[in-house]
């Protein structure tokens, strides 16, 4: 069985809520979950700060989501895109134009931004090489970000929320991470399992080792993170992810 019949009977049985808040150490953070993107919401004394912005065409389920939690797309301050795929990129031309929201994405995806498309995506289960077509030719509106991150930008300078905004090349070559207190939104770096809270590897990445290597050092440079939240599935724990991530065994 293939992952988008798995997908759609999942989501029939309302397995994967739409709307979804989690606590970490007294802190917030609400997810909202269209066609299993999530957009997560960071909410600090009135403002709204968006990690990343799901597909274009979602934006107004968005706006509902916001509304539902008693918040109010104005509120929006700012997205920060962790890398230039349709479904993170998506929306944010949509809440920079229309709220005035601050932009926040990696310098290393300023040509998807401007061609607004994906970059050539690598399969790595059958289920992702089934999709591959689809998912490659999303598209979006172009988009100028306000603020190009390729090293580290302090969130609370940039739009008054504490936190960072760190790069981790990998995903794409612009993709960004976002710490706020002990919770790290990683985008694409890896994802939730899908039936369970286990971590796993993302359905692209092209440099799998890599890739581990970039999960392994956040995880050592990072050590306060007990949550980790993704672009698909989770939340996770640090457990969750030392698991999946663990140094291989060596003979």
């Amino acid at each position: 069985m293939r992952l988008l019949p798995l997908l759609t009977s999942v989501a029939l049985c309302g397995c994967f809520p739409e709307r979804v808040s989690t606590t970490v150490e007294g802190r917030k953070v609400l997810t909202f979950q269209h066609e299993f993107t999530n957009v997560h919401a960071v909410v600090h004394d009135g403002k709204v700060v968006l990690v990343d912005s799901g597909h274009e065409r979602n934006v107004p389920k968005l706006e509902a989501d916001l509304v539902a939690e008693g918040l109010s797309p104005r509120d929006v301050v700012a997205v920060v895109v962790t890398h230039g795929h349709a479904d993170h990129a998506g929306g944010a031309r949509h809440f920079q134009q229309t709220y005035g929201a601050k932009v926040i994405a990696g310098r290393g995806d300023t040509t998807l931004f401007t061609e607004g498309r994906n970059d050539p995506l690598c399969p790595t289960n059958a289920d992702a090489r089934d999709r591959l077509a689809k998912d490659q030719a999303e598209t979006y509106q172009p988009l100028v970000p306000d603020v190009l991150v390729d090293g580290a930008a302090s969130l609370e300078a940039l739009v008054g929320v504490p936190g960072e905004v760190l790069s981790v090349p990998g995903h794409t070559e612009g993709s960004l991470v976002v710490k706020v207190e002990r919770s790290l939104f990683v985008g694409d770096l890896l994802r939730g399992a899908v039936f369970t809270r286990d971590a796993d590897v993302h359905f692209y990445m092209c440099d799998l080792e890599d890739n581990a290597n970039d999960v392994r050092g956040l995880l050592a440079s990072q050590p306060d993170v007990t949550t980790w939240f993704v672009g698909h599935f989770g939340p996770l724990t640090r457990a969750a992810v030392e698991a999946k991530f663990a140094e291989p065994t060596r003979r």
